[in-house]
């Protein structure tokens, strides 16, 4: 049995073990600890901060719920909580946690902090400004909050805002590495490339950062380049970003494969013939449209358009489609079930899918459509075709090379799918197999698809809208001219974001020319596609 005085020596001594970063050493002080006093708030603090190390998120929860047991509403053990409780994907019940210590202690930052991170993380950019404003209010100097207010006022596109707080909160802390990167971001997207470029290297030459951040300094200091017409310099920066978050996120493709696993889409080749068939009888039900292709095709200002349709609902690129209907993709049985799917089985996956839609806000009303985008789940064309046959499909459509050297450039959030997009060769041959699965599944699958050209939405957005809107069965309404206009009231979240804001401009269109010399490697495997979609080398 262990004194008090013991107790607390066993705590002390796994704190510094932690801070030092001898994980095995403050895990077994934390369990002499807990052994005798089960849930001691401190000790398990620091057990769940070593299980959060080693990604084990679901532990740590269950050892805060015992602290908390212990010492009820005690803000830091809920705080960590409501930390932990985010990477179990639970991020209602985490910000819950957070909100409970912000009505228990006020001027209990952290908390406030994370409920401000968290907010950005589920794209509700205006709740984080209040957050950050509110936290202003009370530490009008806090460079962290000045940092934080600057990004959510550029992931909102006030751009004159997020300069000012950025380059407010590096004169009260220099070393602010969010508030340059910020402040890097948004000088590039105020026309300033120079200026980002510089800032974006000053962080890349520091050595006390986060590798993420090195990484994403690395991206911004390629995009201004690129900008600048330094395309070597820039090829190279995208190379050093990429392959650093290729080590950062490599552990996405030890995880069992999804639906836009490179395996789970050869499978699907493999047995497409097989899966074809008679789809069930079409059944009255909300109207939607799928928006496909690949990313980097022009879906982001397509769904933007289309959007700013009063009878058109989407809420950017979500997984419903995956979450509700995955599992007829990831084995043999479930191939099989959707070979032979009857009407029972599709109207509990299409039932299935709407009540994930619900969870992000209302359902269309009669007559409405709901625009589901998500360029990848151009490999979902026979789910489509089996449990949603109605169903209207747009399928955007670019240049291969153009596609692929914007892919590479690009910083997304890393999955199955996406990790495919940090080198050249695998982001061309990650292409050529979900193309390939989409023109199959077209020869195969009665569907109802319109084509949309990235290049004649460039020249003609007007009669490229026109199209699109008759194809869904809706009235013309000029207001898909002006969805610039509606885009702060709609969170746009992927890596266009910045550029949908902008006026619709030609400098993307055969961007591939400037990087010929490092897409050679390529050009051979994309050349069928290049011809198939129907450009050449005018393009």
């Amino acid at each position: 049995m262990l004194t008090q005085q013991q107790l607390m020596q066993a705590v002390q001594a796994a704190a510094a073990a932690l801070e030092q970063g001898q994980l095995a050493s403050a895990k077994a002080q934390s369990e002499t600890v807990l052994a005798a006093a089960p849930g001691e708030p401190n000790a398990s603090q620091i057990m769940a901060l070593v299980l959060m190390r080693e990604d084990n998120a679901q532990a740590a929860v269950t050892h805060l719920r015992n602290a908390n047991q212990s010492m009820p509403d005690h803000p830091p053990v809920l705080n960590m909580l409501g930390v932990a409780l985010g990477p179990t994907g639970n991020r209602a019940a985490a910000r819950k946690e957070f909100v409970k210590v912000k009505g228990l202690a006020p001027d209990y930052l952290d908390a406030r902090f994370n409920l401000a991170q968290l907010e950005i993380d589920e794209n509700q950019f205006s709740q984080a400004l209040t957050e950050y404003n509110d936290i202003l209010a009370a530490q009008p100097l806090n460079a962290e909050a000045l940092a934080g207010r600057a990004k959510a006022s550029l992931l909102l596109h006030d751009i004159g805002d997020a300069i000012e707080d950025a380059e407010q909160g590096l004169k009260i802390d220099e070393t602010n590495v969010s508030a340059s990167l910020t402040l890097a971001e948004a000088k590039l997207r105020n026309g300033e490339a120079e200026l980002g470029r510089q800032i974006a290297l000053q962080v890349v030459a520091r050595k006390d950062i986060a590798p993420s951040d090195r990484a994403n300094a690395f991206g911004l200091a390629a995009d201004a380049a690129d900008r600048l017409g330094l395309y070597d310099e820039a090829f190279n920066n995208y190379t050093e970003s990429n392959n650093a978050f290729a080590f950062l996120s490599r552990h996405v493709m030890s995880e069992p494969p999804s639906p836009y696993n490179p395996l789970t889409i050869r499978k699907l080749m493999d047995h497409l013939k097989d899966v074809a068939g008679d789809a069930p009888p079409p059944c009255a039900d909300h109207q939607v449209a799928f928006l496909i292709g690949f990313p980097r095709s022009g879906t982001t200002l397509l769904e933007q358009v289309l959007a700013a349709h009063p009878q058109v609902t989407s809420h950017g690129e979500r997984t419903a489609l995956s979450d509700a209907c995955g599992d007829l993709l990831l084995s043999e049985d479930g191939l099989n079930k959707l070979g032979h799917l009857n009407e029972v089985q599709a109207a509990y996956y299409r039932t299935t899918y709407w009540q994930e839609i619900a969870k992000l806000g209302p359902l269309p009303a009669k007559g409405d459509i709901y625009l589901d985008k998500m360029p990848v789940n151009t490999v979902f064309l026979p789910v489509i075709a089996k449990v949603f046959p109605t169903a209207k499909i747009l399928f955007a459509v670019r240049d291969p090379r153009d596609v692929v050297l914007s892919c590479f450039q690009q910083r997304f959030t890393f999955n199955q799918a996406m990790y495919q997009l940090l080198s050249l060769g695998k982001a061309a041959k990650y292409y050529d197999q979900v193309m390939a699965l989409g023109v199959k599944a077209r020869e195969l699958f009665e569907l109802q698809i319109c084509d949309l050209r990235y290049d004649d939405i460039v020249d003609d957005l007007e009669g490229q809208a026109r199209q699109a809107i008759e194809f869904l069965g809706l009235e013309w309404d000029p207001q898909v001219l002006d969805y610039r206009d509606s885009i702060k009231s709609r969170a746009v979240v992927t890596p266009s974001a910045g550029q949908v804001v902008e006026p619709i401009y030609r400098r993307s269109l055969g961007k591939w020319k400037n990087y010929e010399a490092q897409l050679a490697p390529v050009l051979a495997q994309l050349a069928p596609w290049v011809s198939h979609w129907g450009y050449g080398d005018e393009n």
